[in-house]
């Protein structure tokens, strides 16, 4: 039986989702006009993978139980808690009006390699150095590891 099947983009290229009759999404195929694609990504709908992805934020018990104090404890390692996406972006909103407030901007570190990709928008960097410009500045990374270690 042949199921409805849709285009989608994705990072690698286009690939075509195949539905079951209920219209959930069981497969993705290569894009049949690609003369060339690429495996990388054929595999997102597999079980392997689900069972991998974080659905929802999560929290260390630790810190939500005490806070964001310095201990000794808050090193080691601690289960974490699910949260909402709401309370997750309250905390961290809460975190960065605490620091900025107490400490100023120049203690919010904006370090991230993120992926390397060829655009601009959804490149990781970019888009935590202009949040974090929006707040009012951070103390920036330089270079990577490769950089930084061919520089000595």
């Amino acid at each position: 039986m042949t199921h409805q099947r849709t285009l989608t983009l994705a990072h690698w290229g286009v690939y075509e989702v195949e539905y079951h009759e209920a219209g959930k999404a069981i497969h993705l195929h290569s894009f049949s006009k690609d003369p060339d694609p690429s495996p990388i990504g054929l595999h997102m709908l597999s079980d392997e993978v689900a069972r991998l992805r974080v659905r929802r934020p999560a929290v260390r018990k630790s810190w939500l139980e005490h806070g964001p104090a310095p201990s000794r404890s808050a090193a080691a390692p601690s289960p974490s808690s699910e949260v909402s996406w709401n309370e997750a972006l309250d905390l961290v909103a809460g975190e960065l009006g605490r620091v900025k407030r107490d400490f100023g901007n120049q203690a919010i570190f904006g370090g991230s390699y993120g992926w390397a990709v060829p655009g601009r928008f959804h490149h990781a960097q970019s888009q935590l150095r202009r949040f974090l410009n929006s707040i009012g500045g951070f103390v920036p990374h330089k270079d990577d590891y490769s950089v930084g270690a061919a520089s000595y």
